[in-house]
């Protein structure tokens, strides 16, 4: 394992006062150190020297990428600061004290490197390999999944990312990672390592991916109890390489508990035959009890929220619920006792909805997940009815909109008129020329459960003359408004009349 002299200096700063000049060298270059041997006259690059000032040579020749140790300090090292990276130990040390400094350093790393190799020849987690790299980094850092849930971490009580992130629910907990999407665009895409500021932290990242290159998590590095030294990046690179190749030998690591029911959901959902181990599965956490569907849609076409991690946040706001991308929406299964159990209520809810810019449908309850599909459907009727009554919200439930759905859905793309019973249309054709409009005063005496005085009432008109346009309209249309059956009809038809115009007004005109 190479380390560069930022990496170097950093640590020999733990140990001694120490200064570094010249040039950083910010290559990783170095494996070892070495003692300065009297009267040579050249260093060679890619070297960590060790001397005192007083056994230097004046002007040697000097290669490029080379690092001085340097005990002690005098004019002649003006010349070494030009040509090389002079870390001075500015007080006067035992030279072995400080070359043991240097081989604890690099067997630091070195030893990191055997162990993560000897892990191979187990079957090691990706726990095993953060616990096996702690001394490296001294510093928190976890890995996530695709599902930004976390897959291993290790703890520094208190600090940083540890102290902010609820790591309890195995979830990045969402107003702490919305703070920061507030301020930067996620990358998921990204290769190497970046640095990644939050509104009270920082973290080294290096995402994660298969060989065929598809994203399966990432690997983070809180910088909150010391600042990030350059050339760490390529270490976490390192890191990252080595749980890529451990998840192509065990590629369950990486996933999420629940992703097998998932997968026999997406399966339902594109009508597709289940296995025998599916079915098994299914069976075992059918008709349980009751959930809801829902159908989360973005408001804007195009958003900085992975569907992952909106998934992951539904589901950390909603215990055992399932969430995953289903015809460019994204489709959720949630018990129906987390809705109101849950450890968000309504309002954070809404709140988180917002801050996403996504607008969520829910079904009705159910408990038989074969019938999956038929809920979903109502979710997304959900959201299309809110959207034409009740435009600008971001939460429906198809409840408040059963009549509205069924009367449309009864309609079968055939015109509201031809359902109209004889009479109906001269009735119209009254209302577009008269003050008095039938129409209005039939609706509202049928609103009023046939109460004469309380529609008058609302009509603004006298109990007699409700009665004589009541007549007027019962003989034109041929009914009898005391037959319960015909009553429901004509209620229907003027149901269909205010969906067909409120689809006008929102469609425009022709």
């Amino acid at each position: 394992m190479k380390l560069n002299a930022p990496i170097i200096y950093e640590r020999l700063k733990r140990m001694y006062p120490v200064k570094m000049y010249g040039k950083g060298i910010p290559e990783m270059l170095f494996s070892s150190a070495e003692l300065y041997i009297d009267n040579t006259l050249r260093f060679y690059g890619g070297h960590v020297y060790l001397a005192t000032v007083e056994h230097l040579p004046h002007r040697p020749v000097i290669e490029k990428n080379v690092i001085l140790v340097c005990i002690g300090d005098g004019t002649r090292l003006s010349y070494y600061k030009e040509h090389a990276a002079v870390i001075l130990v500015r007080k006067k040390i035992d030279f072995f004290d400080v070359y043991r400094g240097l081989q604890e350093i690099f067997g630091t790393f070195q030893a990191w490197e055997s162990a993560l190799l000897d892990l191979f020849m187990h079957a090691p987690t990706i726990q095993d390999v953060l616990d096996c790299t702690r001394p490296v980094f001294e510093q928190p850092f976890f890995v996530l999944n695709a599902s930004f849930q976390y897959v291993a971490t290790t703890h520094f009580d208190g600090a940083g990312l540890n102290a902010s992130w609820n790591q309890s629910g195995g979830n990045l907990d969402p107003e702490v990672f919305l703070s920061f999407l507030r301020e930067q665009d996620l990358s998921m895409d990204k290769r190497g390592a970046f640095l990644l500021n939050f509104e009270s932290a920082a973290a080294l990242c290096v995402n994660l991916f298969t060989a065929n290159g598809d994203y399966i998590g990432c690997l983070c590095i809180d910088q909150t109890i010391r600042p990030f030294v350059e050339g760490e990046e390529k270490l976490a690179e390192f890191l990252a390489v080595m749980i890529e190749r451990i998840n192509e030998i065990n590629p369950v690591l990486l996933h999420s508990e629940r992703g097998s029911l998932k997968i026999i959901l997406q399966t339902l959902m594109n009508e597709m035959p289940l296995s025998k181990k599916q079915k098994i599965l299914l069976k075992s956490s059918n008709l349980r009890q009751d959930y809801v569907c829902v159908s989360v849609h973005y408001q804007k076409r195009f958003s900085s929220f992975p569907v992952s991690y909106i998934c992951s946040v539904f589901e950390s706001l909603f215990s055992d619920s399932m969430f995953f991308e289903q015809d460019n929406t994204i489709l959720g299964l949630i018990p129906a006792d987390a809705i109101t159990g849950g450890a968000y209520g309504e309002k954070k809810t809404r709140a988180i909805i917002e801050e996403m810019q996504l607008c969520v449908g829910i079904s009705n309850c159910f408990h038989d997940l074969y019938m999956l599909r038929t809920y979903y459907r109502q979710a997304e009727a959900a959201i299309e009815n809110g959207h034409m009554y009740r435009p600008g919200g971001n939460l429906y439930r198809f409840s408040e909109f059963i009549l509205q759905e069924m009367i449309a859905n009864s309609l079968d793309g055939i015109p509201v008129d031809a359902y109209f019973p004889e009479g109906f249309r001269e009735l119209m054709e009254h209302d577009k020329s008269s003050g008095v409009s039938y129409l209005e005063t039939l609706s509202v005496f049928l609103d009023e459960n046939m109460s004469y005085a309380k529609a008058a009432r609302r009509l603004y008109i006298h109990r007699s003359t409700l009665i004589e346009r009541l007549c007027r309209i019962e003989n034109d249309l041929s009914l009898n408004l005391n037959d319960p059956d015909q009553r429901l009809l004509i209620r229907i038809i003027l149901k269909a009349l205010d969906i067909e115009k409120i689809m006008k007004e929102r469609n425009g005109p022709a």
